[in-house]
């Protein structure tokens, strides 16, 4: 079963989004193949206690076959729970004044996977203004093990990447790749391995999982 756990924002996390959100969006926007509005119909459909199913059209298969792994990526957090949900989705048109996406609708949808066991997260931001990089900060900070000024300096790398083009953490475990969100907002993929910048895999084998699910993106 596939599951993620919901990723509370802390006070913290809160401030250095605000502060992030300062830097501005950066690169190139296009037509594309997935929106902002699509992002938020498909959070809002799946409902605030989850999924059971990831509701985004990735292919963990397809994607660990064109990543060479030597295992498979298989659906669920590991040790997951038999009643956890295979996706969370956040966000949405709310109107909470304390919401990231307070008066510029967005969502954020996560879907978990793991590799015996070791943790794969995929999660697919959007906003209609400023960055979908920036609001991720906090779970990219605590997978890639960064402190804050890594961390500004990788978001900041990844908001102002081109669509498609993958932005890897020096350790390696996290890969950001902002989506082609047809001109409008900003939408963008995070993965994850393992946690605290280690995991079992090689480099080049992660960017290869972000840019297959990237491709599967729609």
């Amino acid at each position: 079963m596939i599951h993620v756990k919901h990723i509370a924002r802390s006070a913290a996390g809160a401030a250095l989004l605000l502060v992030l959100a300062g830097c501005g969006s950066g690169g190139e926007e296009a037509g594309g193949a997935l929106s902002v509005d699509r992002v938020v119909e498909v959070a809002e459909k799946s409902g605030k206690e989850g999924a059971d199913t990831c509701p985004l059209p990735y292919d963990a298969g397809a994607a660990a076959e064109a990543a060479k792994l030597d295992r498979s990526v298989e659906p669920g957090a590991a040790g997951a729970e038999a009643d956890e949900p295979v996706a969370i989705a956040e966000g949405g048109r709310t109107t909470d004044p304390q919401s990231p996406w307070a008066g510029k609708p967005g969502a954020l949808i996560s879907c978990s996977y793991h590799l015996d066991g070791e943790d794969l997260k995929v999660r697919t931001g959007a906003v209609s203004e400023g960055s979908a990089v920036y609001l991720q900060a906090p779970v990219i900070q605590a997978a890639g093990g960064m402190d804050l000024s890594a961390l500004k300096a990788y978001t900041v790398k990844g908001a102002e990447a081109k669509p498609g083009e993958a932005v890897q953490s020096g350790d390696g475990n996290v890969v950001t790749v902002r989506l082609d969100s047809g001109g409008k907002g900003d939408v963008a993929l995070v993965l994850t391995v393992g946690d605290s910048g280690k995991t079992s895999l090689e480099r080049g084998q992660v960017l290869a999982l972000a840019r297959a699910f990237a491709s599967q993106a729609k």
